[in-house]
């Protein structure tokens, strides 16, 4: 090992800061352990006894959400394609007031643990209900395995850590604290994890910020990036104001009603406090997304200041090595800093896991466990629970390992697959509360149909050869680079792209892929690849509304002449969407709108039924 590469090595107080995220992320874990031993329920294992309040669940909404592409992937973005994609933080606000709008006042009144009691509730059939729950564990399992496979390479190029022991650490770390302490180990140790995260990236963001010379100089050699408006409607076109503004609202419901969500949504008291969730949720990872881009603008200017930009001189060979290089450049002389960047990117992941692995552990006992075990008692109930979750925590492990022997399309066509699913699975869900008409039959092959055809345009897409590849922005100089300097980090992060454009395509398509096809007004294409060219922000809407279409169509025509009737608590009024001023002026004589009088009711026999229950 030679000297500069020695000076760029992870050092002793690096594994240290490294180790104490760990360290108290277990130690979480064992507090709610020992401290709710004798209420060892599993209303309180998956829902923290409905009682948590709305802030430290906001904070965990956000963080269960982001994984290392956040910290890695983001800036890179903004490093070679600008900061048009901040815009999409339109896309999350709207996303989230929806949810606020259309998940919450279905979900919370009636009080079910896992999202796919729902659909049992609504059709009277187990067959949509086990539909939706065979795309949600396939798709969470596979995802976990990916982010733990993701994270490992980062560390293994980073830190030098073997990639079999980085998925042994972060595995059995998140298992322990999550299958000991419960939900509420997992929303507090979110809360931690997301001020690791916080100081990790204000760390890396006021260090180049300082290296280039001050934000003025940062926005003088960005001027290129600040891309902000682009209003070209081409849908074919990877990002513009359009796409990122009309794409993104689907994906970001979607979140809301992901088990995860619900768990969160149900966790707390009231509807006022679910609702606060998202308004909570919705500027935190607006700030976070913004921060994280200039972050990635601020790494441009450092390199174009220093007249060295390691992308155009071939210092790295692809665009995610960007920040792990930058790291090991900026912190080298800083014991400790190294590591704090390797916490926030561990912290990122251990938060999506645990929330995978809680999720898991809630579908399997509500949505299988009960249904085939009627007289199980709830005690008994938990502790089986949390023999789940390291269940499903060695099958992510299992495929985390199997995915780091996997080359070429396999693993790309398998993070398509779940990509494609959560597109059609909004659909699925939109028509079950706003189509009283709706049929288990008509939804469940509509979803299919959906499915289908998102991941046909997703494998179009990324293995079409004749679909032309987005270009950088100019890059920064490269007049000041040593001509005797050789660097190996290339080699070190032979496949860190690979496993990105994986992630970020398992994510649903809320991240960029960094393959993402691009056109140009001036590239004539056939209709097949128009087709394949329509950007990756479209995928996920056009999946949600050929499902409610198909649905729709199919239901009317097989429709009975008795159709069966429909709960009212599974269904909403598309009055919903009007503002409580207009309601006021159509109707002067109305006290409450639908929406109050419909929680209300459902409140109130909510109410009876548990007095019933206790008489």
């Amino acid at each position: 090992m030679d000297a500069e590469t020695l000076a760029r090595s992870f050092s002793v107080p690096d594994f240290v800061v490294f180790g104490l995220l760990i360290f108290i992320s277990v130690a979480i874990g064992v507090f709610f352990a020992l401290r709710d031993k004798k209420h060892n329920t599993t209303e309180n294992y998956f829902l923290g006894d409905r009682k948590l309040s709305s802030l430290p669940v906001g904070l965990s909404f956000v963080v269960s959400f982001q994984s290392s592409i956040l910290i890695l992937g983001f800036p890179a973005e903004a490093y070679a394609y600008g900061l048009q994609y901040a815009m999409q933080c339109v896309g999350v606000i709207c996303g989230y007031l929806l949810a606020a709008l259309i998940v919450v006042p279905i979900f919370h009144p009636l009080k079910v643990t896992s999202v796919y009691e729902y659909y049992f509730l609504r059709y009277k059939t187990n067959s949509v209900r086990y539909v939706a729950v065979t795309l949600g564990v396939i798709h969470y399992t596979f995802y976990m395995g990916i982010v733990m496979y993701g994270t490992a390479l980062a560390l293994e190029s980073v830190a030098k850590l073997p990639m079999w022991s980085s998925i042994l650490i972060f595995s059995t770390s998140s298992i322990i604290y999550t299958s000991i302490g419960g939900f509420k180990a997992v929303i507090w140790t979110d809360v931690f994890q997301s001020l690791v995260m916080l100081v990790g990236i204000l760390a890396v963001l006021i260090k180049t910020t300082t290296n280039a010379g001050g934000m003025s100089n940062v926005l003088t050699f960005s001027k290129s990036r600040l891309n902000f408006f682009n209003f070209d409607p081409d849908p074919t076109l990877r990002h513009t104001f359009w796409t990122l503004v009309i794409g993104a609202p689907s994906q970001f419901l979607h979140l809301a009603i992901t088990q995860a969500g619900i768990q969160r949504i149900n966790s707390t008291p009231s509807i006022g406090a679910a609702r606060k969730i998202f308004y909570i949720a919705a500027p935190i990872y607006s700030l976070t997304w913004i921060l994280v881009m200039i972050q990635g603008l601020g790494i441009f200017a450092y390199f174009s200041n220093k007249g060295c930009d390691p992308l155009a001189s071939g210092q790295v060979e692809n665009l995610n090595q960007i920040i792990p290089f930058t790291i090991l450049e900026l912190f080298h002389n800083y014991p400790g800093l190294p590591g704090l960047f390797i916490a926030a990117l561990a912290a990122a992941s251990l938060s999506t896991i645990s929330s995978g692995l809680s999720s898991l552990s809630a579908v399997t006992y509500e949505d299988f466990i009960k249904v085939f075990l009627k007289d199980i008692s709830d005690e008994k109930g938990a502790n089986i629970s949390k023999a789940v979750v390291v269940i499903y925590g060695l099958i992510s492990v299992g495929f985390a390992f199997l995915l780091s022997n996997v080359e070429g399309p396999l693993g790309q066509i398998m993070a398509s697959f779940m990509g494609a699913i959560t597109g059609p699975e909004l659909g699925l869900f939109l028509t079950s509360v706003f189509f009283r008409r709706a049929r288990a039959k008509a939804v469940n092959v509509s979803t299919f149909i959906g499915i289908c055809l998102v991941l046909w345009m997703i494998i179009g897409q990324n293995f079409s050869a004749s679909i032309p590849k987005t270009p950088y922005l100019p890059l920064g100089p490269t007049d000041q680079c040593p001509i005797s300097e050789t660097y190996n980090i290339s080699n070190v992060f032979d496949n860190l792209n690979q496993t990105f454009v994986n992630i970020s395509t398992t994510i649903s398509n809320v991240t960029p892929s960094l393959n993402q096809t691009a056109a140009t007004a001036h590239t004539a294409r056939t209709g097949l690849e128009t087709f394949y060219s329509i950007s990756y922000m479209y995928f996920h809407l056009i999946g949600c509304i050929l499902v409610i279409f198909l649905s729709v169509v199919i239901s009317l025509l097989t429709q009975p002449e008795f159709p069966e009737p429909v709960s009212d608590k599974t269904v909403l009024p598309f009055s919903i969407f009007v503002p409580p001023c207009l309601k006021c002026i159509s109707d002067p004589d109305s006290d409450l709108s639908d929406i109050q009088e419909r929680e209300s009711m459902i409140q109130m026999k909510h109410t009876r039924g548990q007095s019933n229950k206790n008489v």
